[in-house]
């Protein structure tokens, strides 16, 4: 049985922003929120940009394995390989292999055509997609107007291009390959390829397979937004299990401005649901939480 995925078109927030459509979205978007923080989007305007990032991520799997770590790993930038595939055995390598970009020029780009432009305007595109969906919560949180994007003036994001190979015929359950986290930032946008693999667990529940079409963009919260949201949102925990054919995703994960301060936004704050969280600066957050790993553990007093 897979989790009923809340779809929310949000064709709306970028064709009316302030019109009564798009406050039914604002609705949905919260709602969704407030239960598994997971949900799928429609009429995200990403079609063409998905097409291309999906088309260069495939030419760059299926480069020759010396060519794919010529591109080296930098600051948690650049490329992880397969475990059984990696030909440096001092580099660091994983049950599946994945490539790590910012929105500068972290890492050399390698050598497929086409694919800075790719990524270049994925990230464009992706950025605005997000900024509108962060525009929705804050009305949702009754914030005060530009909230979410007054602190994505230089944001800290990251698209990360994943392959996870299938699993190998046989009895017995699938190997998980990305084990059980949240994820750290404000949102993530995952684009998928519509294979199967992702597993969610809501709070109470048990692992449940996720799937949403190609054409969909599956969407969930992190970690700063429970914190910002005083555990109104939260996270929710997710992992990968080797899927029955070769599945490729895309992330983009969606941090604020490195300096951002992050505390409880004051709506958020009330008698029944007090202050849970002092300041911390994002790039702080960010890094504590990465070098954690795992779940997230909210404020259970």
């Amino acid at each position: 049985m897979s989790l009923d995925l809340p779809v929310i078109d949000i064709a709306a927030l970028r064709a009316e922003p302030d019109g009564a459509k798009a406050g039914a979205v604002v609705g949905a978007l919260d709602a969704a929120c407030c239960d598994t923080g997971f949900f799928a989007v429609t009429g995200h305007g990403l079609d063409g940009p998905m097409a291309a990032v999906f088309e260069a991520a495939r030419a760059f799997f299926a480069l020759p394995q010396p060519d794919k770590e010529r591109v080296p790993r930098v600051n948690r930038y650049g490329f992880v390989p397969l475990a059984d595939q990696a030909l440096d055995p001092e580099r660091a390598a994983n049950s599946f292999e994945h490539l790590d970009m910012g929105l500068a020029d972290e890492v050399p780009w390698p050598e497929v055509a086409g694919f800075a432009e790719a990524m270049r305007g994925y990230q464009r595109a992706a950025l605005e997609t997000a900024a509108g969906i962060l525009r929705a919560l804050t009305a949702a949180l009754g914030a005060e107007a530009g909230f979410f994007a007054a602190r994505m003036v230089r944001p800290q994001c990251r698209l990360r291009l994943i392959h996870y190979p299938a699993a190998s015929s046989g009895a017995g359950p699938r190997p998980v390959l990305s084990e059980a986290h949240t994820d750290y930032g404000a949102i993530t946008l995952l684009a998928t390829d519509g294979t199967g693999g992702l597993e969610v667990k809501p709070r109470g529940g048990d692992w449940t397979p996720l799937t949403a079409p190609a054409d969909h963009l599956v969407v969930n919260l992190g970690d700063m937004l429970a914190l910002w949201t005083n555990d109104r949102y939260r996270s929710t925990l997710h992992r990968v299990v080797a899927p029955e054919r070769d599945r490729f995703s895309v992330p983009f994960f969606v941090n604020p401005d490195p300096a951002t301060v992050i505390e409880p936004v004051g709506s958020c704050v009330t008698a029944e649901r007090p202050r849970r969280y002092g300041p911390v600066t994002a790039g702080d957050f960010l890094a504590a939480r990465i070098d954690a790993g795992g779940p997230y553990e909210p404020f259970e007093g």
